[in-house]
């Protein structure tokens, strides 16, 4: 059995098939016994490793650390331990060998809470999904297929394997960033199979496994997984409103790549000015780094939001990577990303590419092309339609759960809302109970950390995001009275 190695950030979170060593799970626990003030203490650290497993941070087929060596690590008694396993073996989340120890494994008919790559709940199920921030599609992205269909056959007469991506997809995202104030050529982007992918692509390109990559947290989840898979050196700095810590650590660490997202900041919303915007490129190039900046959510800023250019229009001399999506703006079903960077990084990435996929979907790439360059008036009312969600979501914690405090951002999808005390994992275990679908906090970071957070996102329609928020207020109410992992959970809506 190989065992997962140590000294980085995401050394201590593995992929299957290994072991974790007790200092390794101790370390993604965090300070598990705070997750509940209530309950018996192997229910809480029973707890804690469910939420490492549904949440991905711990892969499935992992196994565990025995009990004597971990309640020595924890300083608790084995009984303890022991206790939690078995707790964990009765949910389904662990198997026991004789003689082989204890792996994870996901419950059957499960997916993994709040992982990246999580089916969101079917509509009609009763479920209230606030784990995907996601908006549903629109009918106009099926009339835009007309003309999609109209302009296929020209492609026909071609094999369609096109790494760096189709010509018309390619000059439609250039011409959107020159229109930002970003002067781009056709050269100087890629197209991928969504933002994952270029963030992956740009990971796997351009660094190497335990070399230093930054990162603010909270942040995107699907960024983590990304670093953890290639074993990146993981510096985490928390997120302030200018990015002053984020420059901090880039002189004291020279990263190699800094991962960021400057617009409407995923989860909390946060929009970086132009000033910290032209600082961060100053301190990458004094420090030799490169910016990994996410514009997932760039176009879904508000009426009241200012008006910001790209940060790669701030200079660096080709050290600004950015990435773009369909995703957030348009419709998730679309897999369509891009990566805008000088020649020579885009070279590397279609050569990088060959080991993930030969090329997009044409046909989602021709759709992708007619959004962008007619799809100005969907993006107007997706944006005020996403306003009023957030207004309503607003509205409804204010009279529901007034002792929540959250910031309200000008753009975005997402709410970072700062609960008062560290139960963000088991909100999101007892809301199931209640139907509703939930990303704890410690997603979006590392180490079990961020128990006093919960991210909401607003992209269900008013009158969901009220009913979802009034079974939150009774999910809290359990929790207050002393509900624990191991109390009865029913199906029925209390």
């Amino acid at each position: 059995m190989v065992e997962a190695q140590s000294g980085s950030a995401y050394g201590n979170v593995v992929s299957k098939p290994r072991s974790l060593r007790s200092h390794q799970l101790a370390q993604l626990l965090g300070d598990w016994p705070s997750v509940s003030r209530k309950g018996p203490l192997y229910a809480r650290l029973g707890l804690g490793i469910r939420s490492l497993i549904l949440d991905a941070r711990i892969p499935y087929g992992v196994r565990l650390p025995g009990e004597r060596s971990l309640a020595a690590e924890l300083h608790v008694s084995r009984r303890t331990v022991s206790s939690a396993y078995a707790m964990l073996r009765e949910e389904g989340v662990l198997v026991s060998r004789h003689g082989g120890g204890s792996w994870t494994q996901l419950p059957q008919g499960r997916s993994r809470q709040g992982a990246a790559w999580g089916p969101a709940v079917w509509q009609g199920s009763g479920w209230l999904d606030l784990a995907v921030a996601a908006i549903a599609g629109d009918p106009r992205i099926a009339m835009a297929l007309v003309k999609v269909h109209e302009a296929l056959p020209h492609y026909l007469t071609h094999h369609g394997y096109t790494p760096h991506g189709l010509l018309a997809l390619r000059e439609a995202v250039a011409e959107h960033y020159t229109s930002r104030g970003l002067t781009t050529s056709v050269e100087q982007i890629a197209i991928t199979s969504g933002a994952q992918q270029a963030i992956s692509l740009v990971v796997e390109a351009l660094s190497d496994p335990l070399d230093p990559v930054a990162i603010e947290t909270p942040t995107y989840p699907g960024a983590l997984d990304v670093l953890r898979r290639h074993r990146s050196r993981v510096i985490d700095v928390g997120l302030d409103d200018d990015s002053a810590s984020l420059r901090i650590a880039m002189r004291q660490v020279l990263p190699r790549l800094v991962y960021l997202i400057a617009d409407y900041h995923n989860p909390t919303g946060r929009l970086l000015g132009a000033t910290q915007r032209e600082e961060l490129v100053r301190t990458a190039a004094d420090c030799g780094s490169q910016l990994l900046v996410d514009e997932s959510f760039a176009e879904l800023g508000f009426d009241d939001s200012p008006v910001v250019a790209p940060l790669a229009s701030f200079g660096g001399e080709g050290r600004v990577i950015s990435v773009g999506s369909m995703s957030k703006s348009y419709w998730a079903g679309l897999r369509v990303g891009w990566v805008r960077a000088d020649r020579t990084v885009i070279s590397h990435l279609v050569e990088a590419r060959a080991t993930f996929d030969m090329a997009s979907p044409v046909v989602d790439q021709l759709l992708a092309a007619e959004l962008i360059r007619g799809g100005s008036d969907l993006l107007d009312s997706r944006r005020q339609m996403l306003r009023i969600q957030r207004d309503a979501l607003v509205e409804a914690i204010h009279s529901h759960l007034p002792n929540w405090q959250f910031e309200v951002p000008c753009g975005g999808i997402s709410l970072w809302v700062n609960l008062g005390e560290p139960i963000s994992t088991l909100l999101t275990a007892r809301a199931e109970s209640y139907q509703i679908r939930l990303a704890s906090g410690p997603r979006f970071g590392l180490s079990g950390t961020l128990e006093n957070f919960l991210r909401i996102p607003f992209t269900l329609a008013p009158h969901d995001i009220v009913a979802a928020i009034e079974r939150l207020s009774a999910v809290v109410t359990d929790v207050n009275r002393g509900w624990s992992i191991t109390a009865p959970v029913g199906d029925t809506l209390v």
